[in-house]
């Protein structure tokens, strides 16, 4: 409904100057695009193809020469979208290329009223990043230049990220088990990191996104909290058979890139459950058989680990969880987990 309501809106917002009957239009040549993504988006694009039943928004701009700063309105908020039977992408309503001079595009996606263009800024957008991590939503902008006598058969719009990924992975320190022998008694210690909350605090939530100058103009008075994860069980983090601990994904959130200053807390709840018992080696009798729980809490600054979220990059955070202390590491990647590592060790 949020969608097919914000593409009425748009074509409702569309200028009437914006005529398909534009002067030195070659009738037989309609417009249409090709869509992509630079890298893969969690939300909206699964792969690095555009998902084909996720409509986009164009706005383009005529200059009659390459070289002439003067412009005019050529196609204004239209929402593009996917025709199976044509296996192509194109506006609904049809628009014919020029014989001369250049066009430039501007897209967004997804087509939501936050998002707006201009012919100074392109693609903007009033954005505000919700705390529910299952409802976050990517936002993408591309720009093409086009030249008008030796266009593409298809306009190419390559998207791009304005916002961060950040992913938050969990493991233990160790395999603190252990047991000892004392005379003919066995002492059998297991203890197992149970990871209970995580959370990170002070992050700036709410900006104004400019595709040109590209950059972000931050609400540096509205900032959250985001949960990465919570569990009224825990989530148990083991070592596998050769004690090496076991990684384990915890959540990925999409953020509004910034600098992090030390005000970007984030906060880790976890309990050792300790299950000690004593044997006689001799008669196999269980002396004692104990378990006890015991709870830690630990506040790290983001900032020590990682300076700055950038748009369009991924970041990792692996979390170590000990029984004396937490420790974080951090790696860098192009988005992708298969994109090659920048900084740090994914």
């Amino acid at each position: 409904m949020l969608r097919r309501l914000s593409q009425i809106l748009l074509l409702a917002l569309a200028v009437e100057a914006c005529s398909k009957n534009y002067a030195g239009y070659v009738p037989d040549e309609s417009l249409v695009f090709s869509a992509v993504a630079s890298h893969s988006v969690k939300s909206i694009i699964t792969t690095t193809n555009y998902p084909l039943d996720e409509p986009f928004v164009v706005e383009a701009v005529y200059y009659p020469d390459w070289q002439d700063k003067s412009s005019s309105c050529f196609m204004s908020g239209e929402t593009v979208e996917y025709y199976f039977e044509e296996a192509t992408w194109k506006p609904r309503r049809e628009y014919y290329w020029p014989n001369s001079g250049s066009l430039v595009f501007y897209a967004g996606s997804p087509i939501l009223p936050q998002m707006t263009f201009s012919t100074e800024h392109g693609v903007e957008a009033e954005w505000s990043i919700t705390t529910d991590k299952d409802t976050q939503t990517d936002l993408c902008y591309a720009k093409v230049e086009t030249d008008c006598s030796s266009h593409p058969a298809a306009v190419p719009v390559v998207f791009n990220h304005a916002l961060s990924q950040i992913c938050f992975k969990a493991r233990t320190q160790a395999n603190y088990s252990y047991s000892r022998t004392e005379g003919n008694l066995i002492q059998a210690n297991v203890i197992t990191t149970v990871l209970d909350s995580v959370k990170i605090r002070g992050v700036i939530s709410k900006g104004h996104f400019t595709q040109e100058p590209l950059g972000w103009e931050l609400d540096t008075f509205d900032s959250a909290e985001y949960t990465i994860f919570r569990s009224t069980e825990g989530l148990p983090l083991h070592c596998d058979r050769y004690d090496a601990p076991t990684l384990y994904p915890l959540s990925t959130l999409l953020l509004i890139p910034q600098v992090l200053y030390q005000d970007v807390i984030l906060d880790e709840w976890h309990h050792m459950v300790i299950r000690t018992s004593i044997t006689d080696s001799e008669t196999k009798e269980i002396v004692s058989d104990e378990t006890y729980t015991l709870p830690c809490f630990h506040s790290l600054h983001l900032a020590d680990y990682c300076q700055e979220w950038l748009m369009d990059f991924k970041y990792t955070f692996r979390i170590a969880v000990g029984q004396d202390d937490t420790e974080i590491s951090s790696a860098v990647t192009d988005w992708t987990e298969t994109k090659e590592l920048i900084i740090g060790d994914e």
